[in-house]
């Protein structure tokens, strides 16, 4: 009896200690983990088959193909620019009732506005879900009105549309730049 329970410890320590077979991916490491930069964090979960069908690790919690945060923060610069209302409004995930109280009221309470220009940077993961379903994103804004030139630097913060096609504003932090 005592040399059956021996053959059946060493078995199962010999099967605890054995490398995995070559065709297991789950234990392989991913080619991304290695290449991981900064603001590209390495892939976990989902993401190898992600990164793999040549989307980044950052975007996959919308469609392939889907709207960019920067696309979407250049589309509402302009509506902001044209007044197109509708267009302000949907950009927000819930669009604030009076422009007064909104995030982003100093750049949308400005008169006379002539010209809107956004730079941004990449975006930063700002939840630990993989993928990230909350971005923020860096933004440098110049307003030219008829009073002057006004200079803003901040943020957006964005998160999947409903429809997965997309990004919609979750909240903003602007703040005037001094020249």
């Amino acid at each position: 009896m005592r040399s059956v329970l021996l053959l059946i410890a060493s078995l199962s320590m010999l099967g605890c200690s054995s490398p995995t077979p070559p065709g297991d991916a789950a234990a392989a490491p991913s080619a991304d983990a290695a290449t991981a930069g900064p603001g590209h964090p390495a892939s976990t979960g989902e993401a190898p088959a992600v990164a793999t069908l040549g989307i980044d690790p950052l975007y996959a919690a919308v469609a392939p193909g889907g709207e960019t945060p920067a696309r979407l923060l250049n589309r509402y610069v302009l509506d902001l620019l044209n007044h197109n209302k509708a267009g302000i409004e949907a950009a927000w995930a819930i669009a604030p009732p009076d422009a007064r109280r909104a995030d982003d009221a100093a750049l949308r309470l400005l008169p006379d506005v002539r010209n809107l220009r956004l730079d941004s940077d990449p975006p930063v993961p700002r939840d630990e879900q993989q993928p990230s379903r909350l971005l923020e994103v860096p933004v440098r804004i110049r307003a030219t009105t008829g009073e002057g030139l006004f200079r803003y630097h901040g943020w957006y913060r964005v998160q999947p549309r409903t429809d997965g096609q997309g990004w919609q504003i979750q909240s903003a932090h602007l703040q005037p730049t001094l020249d």
